[in-house]
């Protein structure tokens, strides 16, 4: 079993398998030396290096020796004898295990077996392990699955295995050579799982946490082209979903775990810390005054698998890991490439996509090194599913002012404009762009690691440059809107374009050692920053008149971030697992002013007319910022298997902020097995989040959209001293307590696995950003804000509970060698209920309504009823001789929006706290997708697929202006049929698609 785990160790870092003895002629003569010194004598006159356990070998054991220019295995044969230990050599590794002291010399051997191991779909395996049963004797196999193996006389089973596939028992009687397929495991929940723990790897159902684990090939057959929706659909409790029109979530998408915040679950790759996006979602929409990790800002064809945590997980890893941890892993094969390039459109005509994605791994030039390179590039042609334009396009008519034309308010020759003109059909016209928008990005990712000095260190790196050009728009501009019009530049309306370009660059240094003792340094220095310059085309500043540019730049927002850490750990013995560590975090956030004349206060401010670039004020000159911060953590974990049915998982972390003061979280886990296939899990965890930078620094104006009027707010920066003379406290962190109890089961023999966990998460002090306050409703606040008409603020306003269920159940079926069955059913159910609300400072609300509420209604669904409540994902895969069929289907809870213009006549609307909104629920929807491959070779495989292959659309807002059900506000006149206020899966429609994979 020992040996088994050794072996496993090497196959993870893909060592060489063949057994090539050094030619090395090893002499040396000592007298009551410790064991320790003559091994460390060997590696010095050789290549090898040794392998052990500290806790079987003793290494203080003294010795005599002498060696005369002997070859390496007969001075080790005969160390053995002395020591007693056995050996056996992999690679430029020597792996010794105890030996009884009274056992016999090794059998001879007797013959040699050449085979070579597969994957179920034909694919070789690089550092398989094979083990002779019964024996210390092992090999693995090299990049093309191939191995050679001495066996002896007496022995004719050979156990092969490798993690993610069934261990298989071979016999070899009158064979020399074998070709063997591994099975994969019975479901990615028997995958061996390294995320939420720094103790031995484990399978997810032995784990005290539950965590998913989608290998890099599933993701690529969801047939999604960008990572954030092929996680989408692959892991049932992570939601995201496209915008339009909607801020920055045009440039990253918001996606969340449970239900829950953007920014109360942290992301890693290979283990550390990702750094965020830089602009928070200040528009109505989920994860409103959030920030977001851009997943789609890594290319999906960099990775081996990602891992889910779906428990808290700030003790082990820091601030953010409240309702959980998403973990991407990076491939590092070597000597091996994948292209994969896909094409598709949706079923409208429109979208059109195009990916290439290039993988592949190079040799350092030592064992165990690799450097593994990702190149990508995509491209996206973007959507538009705004409905007939229904509102009023041109002024009214001089004859109902009595007015004489041309005027500057009304400049046309003719009192029906649209009709004598022709700038406009007569019939039904299109002038919104509410769509999924468009997108090129590129992106280059690498992840290397080198042995260096005494082969027990390791210097490693990885990181990446991504760039995504987006073309947003906003609301069609009106010329009868008198605010946001300037009829001189555009006489007929306009529809502002808003480019953005978002560049992350973020790169992981590190060194790791593993000494003969057990124990492991980690010592990493990462760097991570993201900028997006955005700006403003077709459009004006209004209050510039005539005298107003069309094409502005808004400005920069910029997050850098900078991480220090180090990590020990240790297997103290093979029950109790140690580890702790420290780190160091730095976090700055600039904004950097826009063209002047996009925040320019123009003469016909006075008229009415609206300041600033229509559809995004720039950051003004007196709105730039530079703020930093720090972090300092340290931390402890242990786990403990007090006996083979309990094991026992504890945290605790603490961190000091140099703005807000220190915190602590703790964590304590633990699983019991009732059998060997079947076991209880449960968990509690305080957790925390800390206000970010951007939350803290931000005071950008901004233009937002409610029951079709365009409103410009202040956002006021936590830093701004006139909100303490209003009683606005600083943001401080939020506390979390986060309970779990579930259940795993291995069923019909392991084909069938099962897990359930029930969770519970109460969140205390949530920040979040505050109703917008009318200043000529609240006299304080006009009296210190007199430059605005409205602003909002950062500040921990409120209590939540989240509950929820998580259920998943997965089975594999083997019915021969060329055909294999699997499916899957995923099941979550989440609710998000705001508890209480602290009540707004008397200094604030003085002179206006003291029930004034921070959190606003609309605010408060975004957090309770914006996100489906339940997602349901069912998936069939079977493959056959060269073909494979997979069918799957996506089942969305419903999701509620709030807007003015409803009836309560209509069955889909209730009732609202406000008199002046209604509440429409938008149904549950299922979306289904297919997709056949075909395998020409082991190198060439072709395959087409349609998602949403039903062309299923989300419910439209109330678009009827007939009888007592009146039109919803929201639907803006025919230009956003669909809500952007919540969303389940977008509103693109059927896709089509097609993919050739390469490997080479």
């Amino acid at each position: 079993m020992k040996i088994s785990l050794v072996l496993t160790f090497f196959a993870l870092f893909q060592l060489s398998a063949n057994t090539v003895l050094s030619q090395d002629k090893i002499e040396f003569d000592v007298k009551e030396v410790q064991l320790q010194k003559v091994l460390d004598e060997i590696e010095s006159q050789s290549d090898y290096s040794f392998f052990y356990n500290v806790n079987e070998i003793d290494v203080a054991r003294k010795i005599s020796y002498s060696a005369k220019k002997e070859n390496i295995e007969n001075v080790l044969k005969n160390l053995s004898d002395i020591a007693h230990f056995n050996f056996v050599f992999n690679g430029k590794q020597i792996v010794l295990t105890k030996k009884e002291q009274f056992s016999s010399n090794p059998v001879s051997m007797q013959s040699v077996v050449n085979g070579v191991v597969k994957d179920d779909g034909g694919y070789p395996l690089p550092g398989a392990n094979i083990l002779v049963k019964g024996t210390t004797i092992g090999a693995t196999t090299d990049f093309d699955g191939n191995f050679t193996i001495e066996v002896p006389a007496d022995k004719n089973i050979l156990v092969i295995s490798y993690v993610g596939f069934k261990t298989t028992e071979v016999d070899i009687t009158g064979k020399n050579t074998i070709d063997i397929q591994l099975e994969a495991a019975a479901a990615q929940l028997d995958d061996v799982v390294l995320v939420g723990s720094r103790g031995k790897p484990r399978t997810d159902v032995n784990r005290p946490v539950p965590v998913d684990v989608v290998e890099a090939k599933e993701l690529a057959l969801t047939g999604q082209t960008d990572l954030g929706q092929q996680i989408q659909f692959s892991s049932p409790s992570f939601n995201s979903a496209k915008y339009g029109v909607n801020g920055t979530t045009n440039y990253a998408e918001p996606a969340t775990l449970k239900g829950m915040s953007p920014d109360q679950s942290l992301v890693l790759i290979n283990g550390k810390r990702r750094h965020q996006f830089s602009t928070l979602n200040l528009n109505v929409s989920p994860g409103l005054g959030t920030i977001v990790t851009d997943i789609n800002s890594i290319p999906s064809g960099a990775l081996s698998r990602i891992e889910v945590l779906r428990d808290g997980g700030a003790a082990q890893y820091g601030s953010d890991a409240i309702s959980g941890i998403i973990n991407l892993n990076l491939n590092k094969s070597v000597g091996e490439g994948t292209y994969i390039g896909t094409a598709g459109i949706h079923k409208e005509g429109d979208g059109v996509t195009f990916k290439h994605s290039i993988n592949y791994g190079f040799g350092l030039g030592k064992e165990g090194s690799y450097l593994n390179t990702t190149l990508e590039m995509f491209t996206f042609s973007g959507t538009n599913r705004s409905d007939t334009y229904t509102g009023r396009i041109y002024p009214v008519t001089p004859d109902d002012y009595d007015q004489t034309g041309p005027t500057p308010d009304f400049p046309y020759d003719t009192a029906n404009p649209r009709e004598d003109r022709g700038y406009y059909p007569q019939g039904d016209v299109v002038v919104g762009n509410y769509g999924s928008n468009e997108n090129d990005t590129y992106q280059a990712f690498y992840n290397a690691g080198l042995p260096i000095g005494t082969k027990d260190w390791k210097l490693y790196s990885f990181g990446g440059v991504s760039r995504k050009d987006i073309l947003a728009y906003g609301f069609f501009r009106a010329p009868s809107n008198f605010g946001n019009s300037a009829l001189g530049i555009f006489p007929d309306g306009f529809v502002p374009e808003l480019p953005g370009s978002s560049v992350d660059v973020s790169t992981v240094v590190g060194v790791d050692r593993v000494t003969r003792e057990g124990w492991n340094y980690d010592l990493s220095l990462s760097y991570g920053r993201n900028y997006l310059d955005l700006f403003a085309n077709n459009t004006v500043n209004p209050s510039m008149g005539t005298a107003s540019p069309t094409e502005f730049k808004v400005g920069r927002y910029d997050f850098r971030q900078t991480i220090g850490e180090f990590n020990m750990s240790k297997a103290l013995s093979e029950t109790f697992n140690l580890a702790f560590g420290t780190q160091y975090r730095t976090d700055r956030f600039l904004l950097k002013q826009g063209s002047p004349e996009s925040f320019e206060v123009g003469p016909l401010a006075t008229e009415g007319k609206a300041i600033g670039s229509s559809a995004r004020p720039g950051i003004a000159d007196i709105d730039e910022n530079d703020l930093s911060r720090s972090n300092f953590a340290m931390y402890v974990d242990v786990e403990k298997d007090f006996s083979e049915k309990l094991l026992v998982a504890a945290a605790v972390r603490y961190e000091n902020y140099s703005d807000f003061g220190g915190n602590l979280s703790g964590k304590l886990a633990g699983r019991y097995k009732l059998t060997e296939n079947l076991a209880l899990r449960g968990s509690y965890n305080r957790g925390f989040r800390a206000p970010s930078v951007a939350q803290i620094g931000n005071r950008v104006n901004t233009s937002t959209v409610q029951n079709d009027v365009i409103v410009i707010t202040k956002q006021v920066s936590s830093d701004d001293p006139r909100l303490a003379q209003l009683g606005v406290k600083d943001p401080e962190a939020e506390i979390s307590n986060n309970y779990n109890v579930g259940v795993t089961a291995k069923l019909l023999g392991g084909k069938l696995l099962f897990t359930a966990d029930a969770f519970r998460i109460d969140i205390n002090d949530r920040i979040v950003i505050t109703e917008r306050l009318d200043t000529g409703d609240f006299p304080a606040v006009a009296a210190l804000f007199p430059e605005a008409s409205e602003i909002r603020f950062f500040t921990n306003a409120i209590s939540t509970k989240t509950t929820g269920v998580d259920i998943v159940a997965a089975y594999k079926e083997r019915f021969s060698e060329k055909s294999n069955f699997s499916g899957s059913l995923a099941l979550t159910l989440n609710q998000t209920e705001v508890v209480s609300q602290q009540a707004a400072p008397a200094e604030l609300t003085a002179g206006g309504d003291p029930d004034f509420k921070l959190l606003g209604e609309v605010a408060t669904q975004l957090i309770e009823v914006a996100q489906p409540r339940y997602k349901l994902l069912a998936s069939l895969n079977y493959n056959t001789g060269r073909f494979g069929f997979i069918g799957r289907m996506t089942h969305f809870g419903e999701v509620q929006a709030a807007s003015g213009g409803l009836s309560l006549e209509d069955p889909n609307v209730i009732e609202s706290d406000s008199g002046d909104r209604l509440v429409q629920v938008f149904s549950d929807k299922a979306l289904v997708d297919l997709s056949i491959s075909f395998r020409f070779s082991d190198n060439f495989t072709w395959s087409i697929g349609s998602n949403n292959i039903f062309d299923t659309y989300p419910d439209k807002w109330n678009n009827t202006r007939d009888g007592a059900i009146g039109q919803a506000s929201n639907y803006s006149s025919g230009q956003i049929p669909y809500s952007r206020n919540s969303n389940q899966f977008g509103f693109n429609g059927a896709y089509y698609y097609t993919s050739l994979n390469i490997n080479f």
